[in-house]
């Protein structure tokens, strides 16, 4: 059973190592009707896998029932004006990054290796590392409705289901737009002791991001240490994050470079294989806020088996006027300077299961309570950080997902056999 065992271990948390009954690997948009044709007699329950980088279990994982796999519906074809790119939703964004760097061009995507393109773009293709730059990047969808028949999806042509997706079609289309596929990147450490230095120059760094789209941050906050991953369009040796230098480095993770999209993404990828727990919340920008989620954490006992940590990832309000103005979007995001936080336990033993998948969810909690008392609490959670147990769908839109979902699903056959995921009918 050497190919069914691969195929049940291709999931990036091994969390989701699920014996599916089958897995059906569809090679082109056809094989996902006829996929789709073979759930909907058997009245089979099923789950779709793109990357397999969700850690939340039976997401593009399930057990029982039959998982459809895209990872073969993975062609790039850019566009001979080079303006647009064809893309299978099975591609991962090294693939992207790879072809559109041999015409020195590149487009925001994934941050790490690994990551399909199918399953970022349907949670909304949140741009972490150039959150200035817009983030609805797509021209249009080719999409297999449940009852398998196709239809195509853009700005003009079913402009609902276009605004629904924003993506999770067979293939969709991206501006060129003026991006250089060149990127400067420096991870450095900092001291926990540093904590009210370090959060102050987030606001700072986060403030020049407003004037300057080249600029890009995440800062990873862990029990003993921040790790900031410092990142900018170009090779030019930037002064945007000057206001770091007068907090003393820990630890040069790697030393200053001057690479591509794709070596970048390889670079800041973990590739080692480990039970993850995630979860989401949004805030709004302030430094005594950062101050005291450092705080929140460090009141959750950990052991060396296992670790807890949430990244704090900019998000412009320009970014998201730029969306609104390309049509907008299902994610309903406050037009405010924010931060979207992303909360990951990590683990390998199966003992520590139940204590850190709790603990995972504890963190999350207590993070929406403390920035909710402060009225900084904001509703979006990014759907591709967010855990099983959170809804990302926001009030204002809701209404209008279900209206669609009803319309172009009338049958039910997403809401009923799909196995899990963030389903409309459940918020």
């Amino acid at each position: 059973m050497p190919f069914y065992e691969h195929e049940k271990q291709r999931n990036w948390s091994t969390l989701c190592w699920l014996p599916s009954a089958c897995f059906l690997k569809t090679q082109n948009t056809r094989g996902v009707a006829l996929a789709l044709k073979i759930v909907t007699r058997l009245q089979a329950p099923f789950a779709v896998r793109s990357g397999g980088h969700s850690p939340n279990p039976s997401f593009g994982s399930i057990d029982p029932g039959i998982l459809i796999d895209l990872s073969s519906l993975n062609d790039i074809v850019l566009s001979p004006d080079h303006r647009v790119m064809s893309v299978g939703p099975g591609a991962k964004w090294e693939m992207i990054y790879e072809e559109l760097e041999k015409h020195e061009l590149t487009v925001a995507g994934g941050r790490a290796t690994g990551v399909g393109v199918g399953g970022l773009i349907t949670g909304g293709i949140r741009v972490k590392e150039f959150p200035k730059k817009p983030f609805n990047l797509l021209t249009g969808n080719q999409v297999v409705l449940a009852n398998s028949t196709v239809v195509y999806a853009n700005e003009t042509e079913n402009a609902d289901l276009f605004r629904t997706l924003k993506g999770g079609g067979a293939s969709f289309g991206m501006d060129k737009g003026t991006q250089s596929y060149r990127v400067w990147f420096s991870p450095k450490a900092y001291s926990a002791i540093d904590v009210v230095q370090v959060m102050s120059a987030i606001i700072s760094v986060q403030k020049a991001m407003e004037e300057n789209d080249k600029i890009g941050l995440v800062v990873s906050v862990l029990k003993d240490m921040f790790v900031a991953c410092f990142l900018y369009r170009g090779w030019d040796v930037p002064n945007a994050f000057e206001a770091f230098n007068s907090t003393p480095t820990m630890a040069i993770l790697m030393p200053e470079t001057r690479g591509t999209q794709q070596s970048m993404s390889r670079a800041l990828s973990i590739a080692s294989n480990a039970k993850r727990a995630c979860g989401a919340a949004s805030v709004m920008m302030d430094a005594d806020l950062y101050v005291e989620l450092d705080k929140v954490l460090n009141r959750f006992v950990t052991i060396d088996s296992y670790s807890l940590a949430f990244h704090i990832q900019p998000f412009g309000a320009s970014a998201v006027k730029k969306g609104e103005d390309r049509r907008g979007n299902s994610l309903g995001i406050s037009p405010v300077n924010q931060a979207w936080l992303g909360v990951v336990g990590e683990w390998k033993d199966d003992m520590d299961d139940e204590l850190v998948i709790t603990q995972t969810h504890q963190l999350i909690s207590s993070i929406e309570e403390t920035a909710r008392a402060r009225g900084l609490l904001l509703e979006f959670k990014f759907m591709n950080d967010a855990s099983y147990t959170q809804s990302p769908f926001v009030a204002s839109t809701l209404s209008s997902l279900k209206v669609a979902s009803e319309k172009w699903d009338p049958e039910g056959v997403f809401q009923r056999l799909q196995n899990s995921g963030f389903l409309v009918s459940k918020a």
